[in-house]
């Protein structure tokens, strides 16, 4: 190899260099991120079976159906961490609707469109604060703490939960919920916060 080429052999590696590092440190854009759907549900917990008996024959709540209120996302980024989605849940109706609020956030979020993230209410919440109605849900996406998108179910092109006050008792991750033993097959990775 003549000096010639090796001149441009090294021009060449550090222009891949520094293409590579402008990819990895760019600010991310608008549509970057994007919530695909929202939508809430009230079902039952999933019915696992287990050998060895059971801890009491009496149903641990009176009601059975949770409302879990799913989000799928998608990201163009490689890979991200602090993908943070905020839910909203109004239950009841009328004057006696309550707001309530949780957030998740994700952690190895792989560049795709569909990424499942999900929050849950107890079957004695919606029963105590909106007598077992859900009047709207929906879900907001950050990343690094940067808004991106807003979805709601029903539809609407108000942000109707910043109308309410939230509640004390917030929203549940899958983890917390009857769904955990599912939720790393379906959900993406919940960030565990620091202590």
């Amino acid at each position: 190899m003549n000096v010639r080429q090796i001149g441009l052999v090294a021009i060449l590696a550090v222009v891949g260099t520094v293409a590579v590092q402008a990819e990895v440190v760019r600010e991310p854009q608008v549509g970057d991120f994007r919530l695909r759907t929202v939508r809430h549900i009230l079902q039952q917990a999933p019915n696992y079976s287990t050998s060895g008996g059971q801890i009491d024959d009496r149903s641990p709540s009176l009601f059975k159906e949770w409302l879990r209120i799913e989000a799928q996302f998608e990201t163009k980024l490689e890979w991200a961490n602090d993908v943070k989605l905020v839910y909203y849940a109004l239950v009841g109706r009328g004057n006696e609707s309550k707001l309530f609020k949780g957030e998740v956030t994700h952690s190895h979020v792989y560049k795709g469109a569909q990424h499942n993230s999900a929050m849950f209410m107890h079957p004695n919440g919606v029963q105590r604060y909106g007598k077992g109605k859900v009047e709207a849900v929906a879900v907001q996406l950050f990343y690094k703490d940067r808004l991106f998108h807003s979805l709601s179910d029903p539809p609407s092109n108000q942000r109707w939960w910043e109308q309410f006050t939230s509640q004390q008792e917030p929203l549940l991750s899958p983890m917390q919920s009857p769904w955990a033993m599912i939720a790393h097959e379906h959900y993406e990775a919940v960030q565990v916060p620091s202590r």
